[in-house]
């Protein structure tokens, strides 16, 4: 049975190109963007009763989350009108350098600064500003190697009527991270009709292909492999679409319309399938069907709503903070609620596992311990960490790297 778990997991895995060493978390929602740690290491299996801080930094406006590679940590945030990146080094949190990427853009409802987090790509960085500029980036001293402006390039029309879908990341800016796939960055832009998907050169920022209209959501896309074929998967405003890694060939889409146009929620890769929610259509599954890379919808309840939180997969369970101060387990194969637990705020929180146990931090900066179990809820520990944040934390050797409004923050978590 271990065995068959191990395998199920590992086929829950997108199948991204980005190089990976242990211990990093190079990308949102860590090495394979789906919110497992790295293999070796491992969550605590209890919490201390007050943080252990090591470092602590202050940081300027932004959601963007921690990202680190090797001895490197990178954050990005608002100072005076600009996006800026800061590298710093992991285990001091003393900056190395500091670069201004792009305008930034105000938003009253959610705050001021970066959403997308940066993506690191071995001696390259790539960043992508709430108003659309694309940049890369040198790890070693921040000078830009190449950089794209979506609204010159793409004809993006930017935010005029922020309660119309008049425009890409209508109302909140850019929030999504694009993905790498081996010598390819893949982004979501959503300007001229074709170009609702790009594909670039990583290395020159060339334009590879364009695909599909559509309009840019906030949502985080996924690489996976459905139905034998290798395959970038997104939200878009309106829709859950996957196009061909190699030419942007749309392989199938599935209609997914909200209030307001504001798809947020990253899918999820699980078991030939994947898994999107929204705050009004609910939680749906999208089934992989012979060996040409189609697929189509399997299972969908209107009543499993999720807001902004993104779940994880552990074997054949998918696991999420959801509407209503509900934590929920979903049986991922028929959609089954197999439980739910209330008390974890009523917004956002993140969720990251290690495959056996998993930590939940709520918006209010509570960090909570779980097992992995598809039969009940059990809790094994609490602890508050850091204060009010949409930030999704970095886990690397044993340390939690968690960003609140006003500071980032280093937390030992294991004696690893």
């Amino acid at each position: 049975m271990r065995i068959i778990l191990f395998l199920t997991t590992l086929l829950s895995l997108p199948f991204g190109e980005l190089i990976v060493h242990s211990g990093d978390w190079p990308q949102w929602r860590g090495p394979y963007s789906n919110g497992h740690v790295t293999k070796g290491d491992s969550l605590p299996s209890k919490l201390d009763n007050s943080p252990r801080i090591l470092w602590r930094i202050l940081t300027g406006p932004g959601h963007s989350a921690p990202i680190t590679q090797g001895n490197l940590l990178a954050v990005s945030e608002e100072q005076g009108d600009n996006e800026v990146l800061r590298l710093l080094d992991k285990r001091t949190g003393l900056e190395m350098w500091k670069k201004p990427y792009g305008q930034t853009y105000a938003d009253d409802g959610f705050g001021a600064g970066p959403r997308c987090a940066p993506l690191f790509d071995d001696d390259r960085i790539y960043m992508q500003t709430c108003r659309g500029k694309l940049s890369c980036l040198k790890v070693k001293d921040g000078s830009i190697l190449w950089e794209v402006d979506y609204q010159k390039k793409f004809k993006v029309k930017w935010i005029k009527n922020k309660s119309q879908n008049e425009a890409a990341a209508s109302r909140r800016g850019y929030s999504g991270t694009p993905l790498i796939d081996g010598d390819h960055l893949i982004c979501q832009v959503g300007g001229e009709p074709g170009t609702g998907v790009v594909c670039f050169d990583k290395l020159t920022g060339e334009v590879i292909w364009k695909s599909q209209d559509d309009l840019a959501s906030f949502a985080s896309p996924l690489i996976t492999i459905i139905s034998g074929k290798r395959q970038f998967v997104t939200l878009t405003t309106e829709k859950i679409l996957s196009v061909d890694v190699e030419n942007g060939e749309l392989l199938w889409s599935q209609p997914v319309p909200t209030r307001y146009f504001r798809n947020v929620v990253t899918p999820v890769a699980a078991n030939n399938s994947v898994i999107t929610a929204s705050h009004s259509e609910g939680m749906l599954c999208i089934g992989g069907s012979g060996s040409n890379g189609k697929a189509k919808q399997k299972w969908k309840d209107a009543n499993l709503k999720i807001n902004l939180a993104t779940p994880v997969v552990v074997g054949s369970n998918l696991y999420t903070f959801a509407e209503k101060d509900r934590f929920i387990c979903v049986d991922t194969a028929t959609g089954k609620l197999n439980w739910e637990e209330r008390g974890f705020g009523k917004f956002y929180a993140s969720t990251l596992t290690d495959g056996k146990r998993m930590l939940v931090l709520g918006q209010m900066g509570e960090l909570v311990l779980l097992s992995i179990d598809p039969v009940k809820y059990e809790e094994l520990d609490r602890m508050q960490v850091c204060g009010k944040t949409w930030s999704f934390p970095a886990y690397s050797n044993g340390q939690l790297f968690v960003r609140d409004q006003n500071n980032l923050q280093c937390i030992q978590l294991t004696d690893n």
